[in-house]
C-alpha cells in the first residue's frame, strides 16, 4: 500500500495495516504539538531504535480529529546547512516541505519535513536550517565501474515512478556504510553515505531492495529515494557533540574550575 514503509523494513500491504501501524505510533510515540490557523497538528515520533522512526499527524480543528498522515522516518547522523529556503505546509494533509539550496554548493534539495511539530514556531526564523538529510531508497543499485554523479527530480529522471514531488534520482560514491536491523520487524537494512560531488547524502536502503555488486567504499551507487528531513532548532544544535573545540587552551578550561580561597 505505501512502498515508503518498505524503505525501512516495514511492511504495510493494507489499510488495516497502515491503521494499526498509526495507532501503534498514537499510543508508543513521543507527543508534540503546534497551532496553526484556528487548528492544531498533534505529532507523534515512535522511535524504533537505531535512528528509524514512524511519525503520525493529527488534525484538529473544532471538534474534527482525524489522522492527516502517516509516514516512516530516519534520524540522519549529518548536519547540512540549507539556505535560501522557503517552507511550504499541508496543515490538512499533515505535511511539510523544504525547498532549497544547500548552502555554498549550488545544490537544490526539496525534502519532506519529518518535526514540524517537534521544532515548532520558533525554529524557522533563521536565514538558513540545520536539517539532517536522508533519501529513503525505494530501489538501488551498486556498480564497481566509476559513473558520472547524478542528482535530479525523479520526475524528471524517470517520470513514471515518480509518486511525490520530494523524490530524487541520484547516482554517487560510496564513502562509508553499516548495516542496520529494524528492530521491530527484523529487516535487514543498509545506512549508506554518498559523495554527489556538490554534497553527501545519507541514504537507508532495505537490504532486499539493494542490486548488484558488493558494498564497499569507492564503488558507485545509483539509487531512486524520497527524500525526508529533521530541521534541528537552536536546543538541538546545542546539545549534539561536535568533537573537540580546538579554538580554546587547556589551561583556559582548568583556569575556569580554579577553586576561590
Amino acid at each position: 500500500m505505501n512502498p515508503t514503509f518498505e524503505t525501512i523494513g516495514l511492511e504495510v500491504p493494507s489499510e488495516k495495516a497502515f491503521n494499526y501501524l498509526a495507532e501503534r505510533a498514537e499510543d508508543q510515540g513521543e507527543a508534540t504539538q503546534l497551532s496553526r490557523r484556528g487548528a492544531v497538528l498533534h505529532g507523534r515520533c515512535w522511535k524504533l531504535g537505531d535512528g528509524l522512526e514512524v511519525w503520525t499527524v493529527l488534525y484538529e480543528s473544532g471538534r474534527n480529529v482525524f489522522y492527516a498522515d502517516c509516514r516512516p522516518g530516519f534520524r540522519a547522523r549529518y548536519i547540512q546547512k540549507i539556505s535560501p529556503w522557503a517552507l511550504t505546509e499541508y496543515d490538512e494533509e499533515g505535511e511539510a516541505v523544504v525547498h532549497g539550496y544547500r548552502e555554498g554548493a549550488d545544490c537544490e534539495v526539496l525534502f519532506e519535513l519529518q518535526n514540524l511539530t517537534e521544532v515548532g514556531p520558533g525554529g524557522f526564523g533563521a536565514e538558513e536550517l540545520h536539517v539532517g538529510l536522508c533519501g529513503l531508497a525505494y530501489r538501488a543499485r551498486v556498480r564497481n565501474a566509476p559513473a558520472k554523479t547524478r542528482w535530479m527530480p525523479l520526475d524528471k529522471a524517470a517520470p513514471s515512478r515518480a509518486a511525490h514531488e520530494n523524490d530524487w534520482s541520484l547516482t554517487g560514491r560510496v564513502i562509508a556504510f553499516k548495516p542496520l536491523k529494524n528492530p521491530l520487524s527484523g529487516s535487514d537494512l543498509y545506512w549508506i553515505h554518498v559523495d554527489l560531488e556538490r554534497m553527501n547524502l545519507e541514504i537507508l536502503v532495505n537490504q532486499r531492495a539493494l542490486r548488484g555488486d558488493a558494498l564497499a567504499p569507492g564503488v558507485t551507487l545509483d539509487a531512486e529515494i524520497w527524500l525526508q528531513g529533521h530541521v534541528l532548532d537552536e536546543l538541538a544544535l546545542s546539545s549534539r557533540y561536535e568533537g573537540l573545540d580546538t579554538s580554546g587552551s587547556t589551561a583556559n578550561f582548568w583556569a575556569k574550575l580554579k577553586r576561590r580561597n
